[in-house]
């Protein structure tokens, strides 16, 4: 071989040997760490979002788990729409720890899992049995919850089995389910003891959109409450629409009395006559004052007494009262939402009461106003150490008698004379 041939071999060797190396370094590139760059990159797979877990076993209820999840807003919105996934779960979870029949090959009738898994297990049921044909976030429809109740009722044993059936059989009419009938249902299966209601409003528990004037208000906030309720702090409470107290011990206050408030066997702030109570509870109703607060109530419930009714006089109500009397307050009150009005007794009464109805420490005076001694009643209501004077009668609805007056929250002898003692 001539030396000009040995030249270009060795020129075409060294090219190949630098090609192979450019090679390598760009599979290592590629690869990241030098091996097996012919492969593609893998596609990442996404994290699975965590199961949640079960809250409520039926084995063990003393530790009182909740049926369903607590309303992030406050609010339950009883008469909403049930979707098929939370009524699917929430059945899920609480059948998990429930016996089934011993003939019963247990395949999972409501697996604590996914959507998906659930469905998987109600073949048979009536809801579709393919995850795509499922749609989690549709309103679950009364037949659909009766297929499925049905199908528990064969599977657990009594008494859940028997309740299961139960409900499966009032659920006759058409339509979606609401949340009110869904707490229903799990509370039956549940077949535990519900919380005290009086600890449940103090501990505040009670959704915001619920009054204990609803039949099911008890039931509900059991079922969304997780665990023993908030211990309160001693005092009186407006809750729901209604007045309690705690005791130093945190338990609620029944049969006794708190300053002006004096409660009864439910723990629940009363008058002692029951007619009166009610016409109460209406009167805050009528007046626009549960759904308000602080000031904004009690301003509603003064117009209340002061727009709604009229100064008129009763043969009963014609004396006026002692000066520093009490315990008159409740008859003349009674009179007053009777009658359509009354006295200055009577207007003082009936707001007053109204006040107490909303946690306000409102006394109601009879003394005597202006340098004439005139016998008069009023309201006054503490604050931070201050008198604050509600005079509801001489402010008045009708223009010809003090209509260019604002009586609502004023100071003694701002505008009148008011003679009484500040501890009556």
């Amino acid at each position: 071989m001539s030396e000009k041939e040995k030249l270009m071999y060795g020129a075409i060797a060294a090219l190949a040997a630098a090609i192979l190396l450019a090679l390598a370094v760009l599979a290592a590139l590629l690869s990241g760490t030098g091996q097996q760059a012919e492969e593609p990159l893998a596609t990442p797979t996404p994290t699975p979002a965590p199961t949640p877990e079960p809250p409520f076993s039926i084995a063990d209820q003393s530790a009182h788990p909740a049926l369903l999840p607590a309303p992030e807003d406050g609010v339950f919105r009883p008469d909403g729409f049930m979707t098929r996934g939370e009524m699917v779960l929430a059945l899920a979870r609480l059948t998990e720890g429930l016996e089934t029949k011993e003939t019963t090959r247990r395949r999972s009738v409501l697996p604590a899992e996914e959507h998906r898994l659930a469905v998987a297990g109600m073949s048979g049921t009536g809801l579709p049995p393919e995850p795509d044909g499922f749609r989690p976030q549709w309103p679950m429809e009364r037949q659909e919850l009766r297929a499925l109740l049905e199908a528990l009722g064969k599977q657990l044993k009594d008494p859940a089995g028997e309740a299961a059936r139960d409900c499966a059989e009032d659920l006759t009419s058409s339509g979606y389910v609401t949340r009110r009938e869904a707490a229903l249902v799990l509370q039956a299966l549940a077949g535990r003891e519900m919380l005290e209601g009086e600890r449940l409003l103090l501990g505040r528990c009670v959704p915001a959109d619920l009054t204990t004037e609803d039949a099911d208000w008890l039931a509900i906030a059991d079922a969304v409450t997780q665990g023993d309720p908030p211990q309160p702090e001693p005092g009186v409470y407006w809750l729901n629409g209604w007045v309690y107290a705690a005791d130093e011990n945190g338990d609620p206050v029944r049969n006794g009395t708190v300053g002006v408030w004096s409660f009864g066997p439910d723990g629940r702030y009363t008058t002692g006559i029951e007619a009166l109570d009610r016409r109460l509870v209406r009167a805050l109703q009528e007046s626009g004052a549960i759904g308000l607060t602080g000031r904004d109530a009690l301003e509603a419930v003064y117009l209340y007494v002061k727009n709604d009714f009229e100064y008129k006089v009763t043969p009963a109500d014609a004396q006026p009262e002692e000066d520093g009397a009490t315990g008159w307050e409740f008859a003349r009150a009674a009179r007053f939402f009777q009658y359509g009005g009354g006295t200055c007794f009577g207007y003082a009464a009936a707001f007053g009461l109204l006040a107490r109805c909303l946690g306000e420490d409102a006394k109601i005076v009879s003394a005597t106003i202006n340098e004439y001694d005139a016998p008069h009643s009023f309201v006054v209501i503490p604050e931070d150490g201050t008198d604050w004077i509600y005079d509801v009668e001489l402010e008045d609805a009708r223009p010809e008698r003090h209509g260019d007056l604002e009586l609502f929250h004023i100071l003694n002898y701002q505008i009148y004379n008011y003679w009484y003692t500040p501890d009556w």
